[in-house]
């Protein structure tokens, strides 16, 4: 019996390009909302706690936020390997792999979650050593902790989210996501502010909030997976027995590459932070503010990226070149018109978006000159990552590791560095090298999928442990 697909995308081949836009888009949608309300929580802790006037409570969340940013993202990354497999078997119909796939998953990335748990906490006491503003630090650090707690929760959340994914089930994350965002943004107003009763917790309240909306993320995901009939296939024996090593091996190998992927670019924009944090609480706050709006186009063109390699993997399983270079097409035409959009967006909007987070001059003025910067690089951003998104349905990541490695590693960040407090091109200097970074990394993400199309050769599946078919 064939596992049903309840909230799924019909995936079968329909070899009309008009048809494979429109199951972009419907792979997409999910995934970019699912995208945007993750980040959308830290946005609401930014604007919420901005919106109390605190200079230092903002700082302080932006500097809690970026570092957190680093682990958050690598433990992401492990379940990101994932999805183009289960799109490929899945194509294949080799459910047993499938199922295979989803439970060694679960107990690899609970593993890596705990690992980093650890090592976040053997970090704290070392905080002191950034440079950063004492009053900020005092702030920051409860607020950090109580992020890591939420660990967990995003992590049980996006080990179901990623295989649904996979299946082009994608509407569940979404839900799950959306309601968590709202949560977190009630939360927010009344532990902060001590609203209806509720203690003001200043920032602590904030991280309080984020951690239950996190924890409902994983948890709420689970119990659709758990009530929906059409998931008693991956079900069965979810919990029979422990790790397979071939699994296991080709999970780590995917995962791990994009985790430093994930790493490697969002590491350079939180070190980028760091940097700027020896500039003065206005310049970090600045920072915050545009990074915050700016990840919000980066999430929706992360969405069409992970839409990109579950076609690519789902052609890939079915061992079609032609779509397979179709589906990467699409999706870059695809992500250049929307960031187009946003480039706009952000150059023609950059005095007023900032007015949404504070009424600090000194923070309004920095804010303006770096959504300039941004608007610049939103076509770059766009065609990077989804050029990764395509790369990963290859179940290409090495060459994509190394490429955005030196692209922010041995270029951005030692540029940002120079060009900010050496020659005193302040903040902006910083935002110009990451500009840099970035189209460096979408020129050779664009041409390593492209040029390797012609001798890219498919590869057996390993051994699955078969299950029973009867559900």
């Amino acid at each position: 019996m064939e596992p049903g697909n309840r909230f799924g995308v019909d995936l079968k081949d329909d070899r009309l390009p008009s048809a494979q836009y429109k199951i972009l888009l419907r792979l997409a949608i999910p995934v970019v909302l699912s995208q945007v309300s993750h980040t959308l929580m830290g946005i609401a802790d930014t604007v919420i706690v901005g919106q109390t006037g605190d200079v230092s409570m903002l700082a302080a969340s932006s500097l809690a936020n970026n570092v957190f940013s680093v682990p958050i993202v690598f433990a992401i990354g492990m379940s990101y390997g994932a999805t183009p497999k289960v799109a490929e078997y899945f194509a294949q119909k080799n459910y047993g792999l499938c199922q295979q796939i989803l439970r060694n998953s679960l107990w690899n990335n609970l593993l890596w979650t705990f690992l980093l748990c650890g090592l976040l906490y053997l970090v704290l006491p070392f905080a002191g050593l950034m440079g950063q503003d004492p009053s900020v630090l005092r702030q920051a650090l409860p607020f950090f902790e109580l992020l890591i707690w939420g660990l967990p929760g995003i992590m049980l959340f996006q080990t179901i989210r990623q295989f649904y994914d996979g299946l082009g089930t994608t509407r569940p994350g979404m839900v799950a996501s959306v309601v968590a965002n709202v949560i977190n943004v009630i939360l927010n107003y009344l532990l902060i502010y001590g609203k209806f009763g509720f203690p003001a917790l200043g920032l602590a309240g904030s991280g309080i909030a984020t951690l239950i909306a996190r924890s409902f993320m994983g948890l709420g995901l689970l119990g659709y997976f758990y009530w929906d009939t059409q998931s008693a296939l991956w079900r069965k024996g979810l919990f029979s027995s422990f790790m397979q090593k071939d699994v296991l091996g080709m999970l780590n190998k995917m995962g791990i590459p994009i985790s430093l992927q994930f790493l490697f670019e969002v590491g350079a924009f939180s070190f980028t932070a760091v940097i700027i944090g020896q500039m003065g609480i206005h310049a970090l706050a600045a920072h915050q503010v545009v990074i915050s709006i700016a990840s919000v186009s980066y999430m929706i063109a992360s969405g069409l990226s992970a839409a990109a390699s579950i076609r690519v993997g789902h052609f890939v399983g079915l061992r079609d070149k032609a779509m397979i270079r179709l589906s990467g097409k699409q999706s870059m035409q695809m992500v250049v018109v929307f960031m187009g959009f946003m480039a706009l967006f952000f150059i023609g909007f950059r005095n007023l978006i900032p007015l949404l987070f504070t009424d600090n001059p000194q923070v309004l003025a920095a804010s303006s000159g770096l959504f300039l910067i941004a608007g610049i690089f939103q076509i770059s951003d766009g065609i990077q990552v989804v050029g990764l998104g395509c790369l990963r349905g290859l179940s290409d990541v090495r060459i994509p590791t190394l490429i955005t490695f030196i692209a922010y590693w041995i270029i951005a960040i030692p540029l940002g560095y120079w060009l900010g407090l050496e020659l005193e091109w302040g903040i902006a200097g910083t935002w110009w090298a990451l500009l840099t970074g970035l189209s460096i990394s979408a020129v050779f993400m664009y041409l390593r999928f492209f040029t390797m199309l012609p001798s890219f050769t498919f590869k057996p599946a390993p051994a699955a442990i078969s299950i029973p078919d009867e559900v």
